[in-house]
């Protein structure tokens, strides 16, 4: 049993070092604490995911390859490229969003 309570407490805190770990800049939003979902519909899918061992995920999210599902984002140009990583919890809430590249797209993103 003590292995057992051994195992969850070394997951638990690979979790939160992987959450504390997040790249770029924490961002404000109204979406922190909303379902991902409302961020998906507004904005584009994600590019890339990533689960966690508490049963959340990362999801990684960039305007330039969401503009084809949106068409919000164009010119392309660098200076307006937004990049986000969100971490999300297992019930596909948003819980942090970290700016990787801030860019104007940033600004309707996350507003």
């Amino acid at each position: 049993m003590k292995k057992a309570g051994t195992i969850f407490i070394g997951l638990a805190l690979a979790g939160a070092t992987l959450f504390a770990g997040l790249p770029g800049t924490p961002a404000k939003s109204s979406y922190i604490g909303k379902r991902w979902m409302s961020f998906e519909l507004n904005n584009g899918p994600s590019y890339k995911w990533k689960k966690l061992p508490d049963g959340g995920s990362i999801q990684y999210w960039r305007s330039d390859l969401a503009r084809c599902c949106i068409g919000r984002y164009d010119g392309g140009g660098q200076g307006n490229r937004c990049e986000l990583v969100v971490r999300l919890d297992k019930n596909k809430i948003v819980r942090q969003i970290n700016v990787v590249e801030d860019g104007m797209a940033c600004g309707v993103a996350l507003r």
